[in-house]
């Protein structure tokens, strides 16, 4: 009887432990949107090659880190030349960042390109950053970036698998809606 019961609790345990991703494809997302992270170590350049394929608009790309070789005290000329661009901020919650690392007085910066499907965009980028000095860094645990893309209403799925396809993509997934509860 022992033996009965504890096999039967084991068949119960082990079917409730099942891998099921079917709330994901009722789950709510904003349309007409796919992010794609590109693969870690990826030249900026090769992320501009992969947006110009396509005919999308990019909302942005976001989730990029550089340093900067100017002299430590150069942190805030850096910001303010990089804020005085369009497509560097929204002009209300997103600005370039940055600080110096307190270990290295390295200068760190954290933008969020926008329309960068703007081709004058690319070509001013990586004019500033060779004025700048700045250098892409690549967190290996995570990606060289994340791009927001806009897609036709009703195709996000369809822009979702052809996305995955390219050898730059770590990842492509709709824009999901996550509920927040705040206590």
């Amino acid at each position: 009887m022992k033996t009965i019961i504890t096999l039967f609790l084991s068949i119960v345990i082990l079917s409730s432990c099942s891998n099921d991703n079917s709330n994901l494809d009722t789950q709510e997302f904003i349309p007409g949107e796919v992010s794609v992270g590109i693969k870690s170590g990826t030249d900026i350049n090769e992320v501009f090659d992969f947006i110009n394929q396509f005919e999308l608009e990019v909302d942005n790309v976001n989730s990029l880190s550089f340093t900067s070789n100017l002299p430590p005290d150069s942190l805030q000329y850096v910001l303010d030349n990089l804020n005085e661009k369009d497509y560097t901020n929204d002009g209300v919650n997103w600005f370039v960042t940055g600080y110096l690392h307190a270990q290295t007085n390295e200068i760190w910066i954290f933008p969020r390109l926008f329309d960068m499907n703007n081709i004058d965009y690319q070509q001013d980028w990586l004019i500033s950053m060779d004025q700048l000095e700045l250098n892409h860094k690549h967190n290996v645990e995570l990606n060289s970036g994340i791009i927001r893309f806009k897609v036709m209403e009703g195709q996000e799925s369809e822009w979702k698998k052809q996305f995955e396809s390219f050898d730059i993509v770590d990842w492509a997934e709709l824009n999901y809606v996550a509920d927040i509860e705040l206590n």
